[in-house]
């Protein structure tokens, strides 16, 4: 097994649109306690209006200067990775189930205006949540959206963490927009802010350069920034260290276009996408979707693995939110509607797709179908976080296999020694087995902290497992079927790509270079449904061979962009 860290980290490896202005506050929603009336997600015109009245400006992302980025390399967190606390807001959103399970796992950082705070104590108190576990910030605010508006968190080429701030889009909330450079204030961590608007609820990475939002990011971009997708690329991988940025068109025609509404990043390869009833005008977009992202693949080289979740109407006629969940380490929480064979679908969904984990639900009066449980927290990095970051073992191997602890079908548990075998890497080697059969196999890292994390998240408490064949010597083979294999990658002559639809749709699939210019056009058109292969063999479109590099294919199609990097050699 090869182990090598990013900077605080291990990794284990085997082979224009302004917010909508919303005016009837008839039906608004109250925090928990019955005190505030809260926000909406979208400004109100109540809002803008106590804005001009105070004389403040807001806040446009043209007021401030961009600071410069992070040094690189630089890497974004992913949600499942180790956090020491979430980050919520008083008055709650929330229900104070979820708030009394929260202290148990780490800090609870609450954002409090200094009026407020004795309310706030009094109220954690009066639920039995252990106020020795609960950290305020003590800042002026203005919602209950954390996820939003709070702090982004990368490690840089030091390995030092930092906290990336955006433009919050909701220009008439100011205060909230000022909440990351507070939090990074009190943390003692850096900040590093943009000015390009986005949000938090539309935006999911897979901690491996990956990441993926809805088409709001680019229409923001545009109408606020000038700035074209192209440029909005750039700056995620100039601030975020985001390689692959995939921008999907949302699935809704109103509503506020967040990605976290109908779909989620499990782990690498792991994908949740809402399911919803089949005379929903989403229908048909959501089953597009579903099967096209199963066909394409992950930052590990194999194919994302979907999992659905049923979604039933809730008020309005609206699908039920079960995507709006959050990770806080070894805990999966999700928000439930009432629903007793639905809410307990939703919970199996989960815990057939992220074995180990503890799965809990959380029932509110307050989620919506565009908004729920992970809309309004969000979680705090481990600044100081060992990381065990893994591609798993899938196929057919043939041994001996490079992992850590492992039992062959049948047997007890053993231990290989991991040896330094050079700079950050580690190996240690699994003895082939007398006759084929299964390994199962996880690995563990500890630090000096007495932090101990592993792949997966919840071992020993679940394990990889794949085939292996008896006989052979040597390092291991893995073999694949044609499945992942969108490529070789790097190829010499001849690659390939894959993918699926379930309904017939128009396709565009072309090779571009780094930077960004058109290599080679390989689909324009009406593809039918099922798979569709494509060869490239490393020419442009003049028929002349193209120079070594690395280039992406670039797919789009129902919707969704998806980019793909493969190396050519010579």
């Amino acid at each position: 097994m090869t182990i090598a860290p990013f900077p605080r980290s291990i990794l284990i490896s085997c082979l224009p649109v302004l917010a909508l202005l919303v005016t009837d506050r008839a039906a608004g929603e109250w925090d928990v306690q019955g005190i505030e009336e809260l926000l909406p997600q979208q400004e109100s015109e109540l809002e803008w209006e106590r804005l001009r009245a105070s004389g403040r400006s807001p806040n446009l992302g043209l007021l401030r200067a961009a600071d410069p980025p992070p040094d690189t390399p630089i890497r974004n967190c992913a949600e499942w990775e180790p956090l020491t606390g979430v980050l919520v807001r008083y008055p709650f959103g929330v229900p104070p189930l979820l708030l009394t399970d929260l202290d148990d796992f780490g800090t609870l950082h609450v954002i409090v205006s200094a009026a407020a705070e004795n309310s706030a104590t009094n109220y954690l108190v009066s639920i039995g949540v252990d106020t020795s576990a609960v950290q305020f910030l003590v800042e002026p605010n203005n919602s209950i959206w954390t996820r939003d508006y709070g702090p982004w968190f990368v490690f840089d080429g030091n390995g030092d963490v930092g906290i990336i701030d955006h433009v919050y889009n909701r220009p008439a909330r100011p205060d909230d927009d000022e909440i990351p450079v507070a939090f990074g204030r009190q943390q003692g961590i850096a900040v590093y802010r943009h000015d390009m608007w986005h949000t938090g609820g539309n935006y999911m990475t897979d901690g491996f350069l990956f990441s993926m939002s809805t088409d709001l990011v680019y229409n923001e971009a545009a109408a606020q920034n000038g700035m074209s997708s192209a440029e909005v690329d750039s700056l995620m991988e100039e601030y975020y260290g985001i390689q692959v940025y995939n921008v999907v068109n949302d699935i809704e025609s109103g509503g506020i276009h967040h990605i976290d509404t109908w779909g989620k990043f499990l782990d690498e390869e792991t994908i949740l996408i809402k399911e919803v009833w089949t005379t929903h005008y989403t229908y048909d977009a959501l089953e597009q979707r579903a099967t096209l992202i199963g066909s394409l693949m992950a930052s590990t080289g194999r194919n994302y693995t979907v999992h659905r979740v049923y979604c039933q109407p809730i008020g309005g006629g609206q699908p039920a939110s079960y995507t709006n969940s959050l990770f806080v380490n070894d805990l999966i929480l999700v928000p439930t509607f009432n629903n007793a064979a639905n809410d307990s679908n939703a919970l199996d969904v989960y815990r057939a797709a992220m074995p180990g984990y503890d799965v809990r639900g959380y029932y509110y009066s307050g989620w919506r179908t565009d908004d729920a449980l992970h809309c309004r927290a969000k979680g705090v990095m481990d600044s100081a976080m060992l990381r065990v970051a893994h591609v798993p073992i899938r196929e057919q191997s043939v041994g001996p296999v490079l992992v850590q602890h492992y039992r062959f079908a049948g047997d007890d548990w053993r231990t290989v020694a991991m040896a330094n075998v050079g700079g950050d890497d580690w190996e240690g080697t699994i003895p082939g087995p007398a006759s084929d059969t299964t390994v199962d196999y996880y690995g563990l890292a500890g630090d000096a902290t007495g932090r101990e994390e592993g792949s997966p998240r919840v071992a020993p408490d679940h394990w990889h497992d794949f085939p292996i064949l008896a006989g052979a010597t040597g390092a291991a083979v893995v073999t694949s079927d044609a499945g992942p294999a969108a490529f070789p990658n790097p190829f010499r002559d001849r690659t390939h790509f894959r993918f699926e639809l379930k309904y017939p749709d128009r396709v565009q699939l072309a090779v571009y270079d780094v930077r960004g210019r058109l290599v080679r056009r390989l689909v324009d058109g009406q593809r039918p449904a099922g798979a569709t292969e494509i060869d490239w063999d490393g020419r442009d479109d003049d028929g002349r061979p193209v120079p070594a590099g690395v280039y992406f294919f670039r797919l789009r199609a129902a919707g969704i962009a998806h980019a793909r990097p493969v190396v050519l050699t010579k």
